[in-house]
């Protein structure tokens, strides 16, 4: 850290910005190291702002992945020496828990990162995020087979997004019954976290279905999708709105990187390989 801080407090440019190269460069083979794919793609770029121990920006770019769980938390006890004035994400073309995403943006305040350990192991480590805002886009094709591989009851499935609607049709056994379903709705986010088919339409066989049994389907396929049950995601989004257009299921909302779970004595870890469900 001393040879830095001489580099930073006498302005030794060129020398200061081959070091920050080199810690860009090992904070993202770091990252790297969490995700799988032999196609994966990881860079980070940190400008550098005044006084020393700042980041003006910081931003950590991903593509064509996949992961079991988050690859980046905040662990609070550890040094907020460092300061990071604006954490942006952005990863596209990636899986996480068997959910094909094709984009995922962020952009987050006010985070801290322990800079003594940056500096002396090139190791990046958050100590605290602000809260953001984000948003993913999710294919209907892909949002298809993630409904197929998480319901057992779902055998065949397609999905149609427009004109801010889901069309759901396929067949299934429901009751102790086969059948083919088709399901009209609309998507919302409950408590933030669990997408769900709302204001829906069921037809079985193409007969309108009666309430009880349109009741027993949409509770079966609901939530679509939980954001910390299926995808391990914690508190790190909290969905506030959905865009469904051209066959693109589009969500914003607040966004932060969340803390890392405690460990605790015969728990399993912060993340399974597969959705519950198939797998």
């Amino acid at each position: 850290m001393a040879w830095l801080g001489l580099l930073l407090g006498f302005g030794a440019l060129s020398g200061l910005s081959l070091e920050v190269g080199r810690f860009e460069r090992q904070a993202a083979a770091e990252v790297a190291s969490k995700l799988q794919g032999d196609q994966k793609r990881v860079s980070i770029r940190a400008e550098l702002g005044l006084p020393p121990f700042e980041i003006h920006r910081a931003s950590i770019t991903a593509s064509d992945f996949t992961t079991p769980g988050l690859p980046l938390f905040t662990e609070p006890q550890r040094s907020r020496r460092g300061k990071i004035h604006t954490l942006d994400l952005k990863l596209q073309n990636f899986e996480l828990r068997g959910l094909k995403v094709e984009s995922l943006e962020a952009t987050i305040p006010h985070c801290r990162f322990d800079w003594d350990l940056a500096v002396q192991k090139r190791q990046f480590r958050l100590s605290q995020s602000g809260v953001g805002t984000g948003r993913v886009r999710i294919r209907e094709a892909d949002l298809a087979a993630w409904i197929l591989r998480k319901f057992h009851e779902v055998k065949t499935v397609s999905v149609k997004v427009m004109q801010d609607i889901v069309w759901v049709e396929g067949s299934g056994e429901f009751l102790i019954a086969k059948t083919n379903f088709a399901v009209i709705a609309k998507l919302e986010a409950e408590d933030g976290v669990r997408i769900r088919l709302t204001q829906a339409k069921i037809y079985l066989d193409w007969q309108r279905a009666d309430a009880l049994t349109a009741q027993v389907l949409l509770d079966a396929l609901n939530p679509v999708v939980d954001l910390r049950a299926d995808l391990g995601l914690y508190d790190a989004v909290s969905i506030e709105g959905f865009r469904l257009r051209d066959g693109v299921l589009e969500a914003w909302g607040k966004t932060k990187i969340p803390d890392l779970p405690a460990p605790s004595s015969g728990s399993a870890p912060p993340f399974r390989s597969t959705p519950p469900g198939r797998g």
